[in-house]
């Protein structure tokens, strides 16, 4: 393989990656100064790796790069073609709070002149101190903190119109994720130097591991999402956290990121990694979509942070294969606590946190507010019996004797009366509904009493507009989980073929079924591949089976192997990221196991 590594620069970072040259790895320095050289288009290797040149960023760098692109090459970074201002610190901002709802953005401003600073500032959007940064620049030069009209005054027409200014973050340092072919690497804490405001290592800033791994999940999450909005294969995601209310926010998207620092702090060779990158990306050209998807989960899964458990349980209970139960049994007390004391704290924190668990069952879904309301602790009840069926699962071991010690048996036989009792509600609820008979099916497993009754439910399916309120996305969603949430509960949630009341479970695929190909379009990849796992745990096989494995092969991400949201008309960009689409790729996995 021969990577193209354009570079106009003769730095650590640059001898580093020319150190991976080898005789499995050509890598050629190509300092780009025109376009004049037709030689260079024939030159270019496998892979172009773009750092930086010498070419006009508006207009001769995406034009060789639009035309390199055009012949078929594989260019890291792409994204300074298709968003050739990504590289403007204000249109950063303004695109990711644009494209990326969950993600928190600082507001950020562009001026003229200073009266056009003084008019914000009287009407209390911009307060002192207040930060000035370069619109374009890097390494935290010509950053100043703003501290009173005085410094204002400092400031020349021609600076304040290349610069963008943002309200000051009171904070204790920020943090860097590297992010590769959209993998989160790791994160590092960057704390400026004691009389300075600055963190970056360029300015003295020190450089501290982050090993807190809750913290670690949320920059793992903003960072992947910043990267996949506008798919970027290689760069550093900056996030800042207000000491004050201790929200992170997204503070820069670095193209071009140094990583000395964060190679010294991690002892990840991010050299190394990016070549490593590059090597899976050509096996494009030659080697099966599932194995690409596959190996890309499997030899990134430290990575997958707060999704583990979730792929390793899917693969475990589809596959029974001991490599992913000894991955379990490595983050069991995570889930499941220690030993009974620690599962005991965690049941109490979760009945005390009942609010939280409620908010999540609701998810901003407005008709299922008058449900939701009746039900209160439907949430924090599924997820302790969620916990009771994936511990009998995989480990076989029962935690009713546990949990029975912090809600009684006529507790959660009440609420399944209680929603028994009103079919609009299990439907409005839908997937939380349906997980709850089902859970306490399997939590009272020796009283035929308490099994479902899956011909209540797949009657419930023939009410008048059920599956056709396609207008309403949410809706139509909602119907179909309600459907394939029936189908895998009854298989334990893949741990099992379904076998009892299979023809009644074959009517409902039949309608999900239908419903999907009615809405084809409207409906996501995720749902889709659950259609067909859906279909071998009933030994069947859809007509649309090999419709969704075309879709699936033609919706690789632009910068690594994991599938995203492609046709959907639905789609957001949240959608392409690689911790979020963790769902999607773990059941196309199953599909091909």
């Amino acid at each position: 393989m021969k990577i193209s590594y354009i570079s106009k620069t003769n730095t650590w970072n640059d001898k580093q990656f020319l150190n991976e040259n080898n005789h499995e790895t050509v890598i050629e320095k190509i300092s780009l100064e025109n376009l004049n050289d037709s030689t260079i288009y024939k030159s270019f290797g496998d892979v172009i790796f773009w750092r930086s040149s010498n070419l006009n960023t508006q207009s001769a760098r995406p034009l060789l790069l639009n035309i390199l692109k055009n012949q078929g090459k594989i260019i890291i970074n792409q994204a300074i073609i298709d968003y050739p201002s990504i590289i403007y610190k204000q249109y950063q901002q303004e695109y990711i709070k644009a494209t990326s709802k969950n993600v928190k953005t600082i507001p950020t401003f562009t001026f003229s002149k200073i009266e056009d600073i003084e008019e914000l500032i009287n009407k209390k959007e911009l307060s002192f101190p207040f930060i000035k940064k370069p619109n374009l620049g890097s390494k935290g030069e010509g950053i100043v903190l703003i501290k009173n009209r005085h410094d204002l005054e400092l400031l020349t027409d021609t600076e304040i119109q290349n610069s963008i200014f943002q309200n000051f973050i009171e904070n204790d340092g920020d943090y860097r994720v590297i992010v590769i072919g959209g993998i989160p690497i790791n994160a590092i804490k960057r704390v400026g130097k004691d009389d300075s405001f600055l963190n970056n290592v360029s300015m003295g800033g020190n450089t501290l591991l982050v090993t807190d791994e809750k913290l670690k999940e949320k920059l793992f999450t903003i960072a992947s999402r910043v990267a996949a909005t506008v798919n970027l294969g290689f760069c550093g995601i900056d996030i800042i956290e207000d000491k004050n209310n201790k929200e992170l926010y997204f503070l820069e998207l670095n193209t071009v990121p140094q990583w000395e620092g964060f190679q010294k702090c991690t002892n990840i060779n991010i050299a190394k990694k990016i070549v490593t990158h590059c090597k899976e990306i050509v096996k494009r050209e030659h080697v099966s979509t599932s194995i690409l998807v596959k190996d890309c989960y499997v030899k990134n899964i430290d990575n997958l942070s707060d999704k583990k458990f979730h792929f390793f349980t899917r693969m475990f209970l589809w596959t029974k294969e001991n490599k992913y139960l000894k991955e379990l049994e490595k983050n069991k007390a995570e889930y499941f606590g220690k030993n009974d004391d620690g599962f005991k704290n965690m049941a109490k924190h979760i009945l005390e946190k009942k609010e939280f668990y409620k908010k999540r069952v609701f998810n901003n879904k407005d008709f299922r507010l008058d449900a939701i309301n009746k039900y209160p602790l439907l949430g924090s009840y599924s997820e302790l019996l969620f916990r009771n069926l994936m511990s009998k699962n995989i480990f076989n071991i029962d935690l009713k004797p546990l949990i029975s010690e912090f809600v009684t048996d006529s507790e959660l036989l009440k609420l399944r009366d209680l929603l028994l009792n009103n079919e609009k509600d299990i439907l409005a609820l839908s997937t939380f509904a349906v997980n709850y008979l089902y859970f306490i099916e399997e939590y009272f497993s020796d009283a035929k009493e308490f099994e479902v009754d899956v011909e209540k439910l797949f009657k419930i399916t023939n009410t008048q507009d059920f599956g056709t309120r396609a207008k309403n996305a949410n809706l139509l969603i909602n119907d179909i989980y309600f459907l394939t949430h029936i189908i895998i509960n009854a298989s334990r949630f893949y741990k099992n073929k379904i076998i009892k009341n299979r023809k009644t479970y074959i009517k409902i695929f039949n309608k999900l079924e239908e419903i999907i190909e009615l809405n084809y379009i409207k409906v996501s990849l995720d749902t889709k591949l659950e259609l067909l796992v859906c279909a071998k745990l009933l030994k069947t096989k859809s007509s649309l089976d090999s419709r969704i494995k075309e879709e699936a092969e033609l919706s690789l991400s632009p910068i690594n192997n994991f599938l995203v949201d492609t046709f959907n008309i639905h789609k957001n960009n949240k959608n392409k990221s690689w911790l979020d689409s963790e769902h999607r790729n773990v059941l196309y996995i199953m599909l091909n196991s």
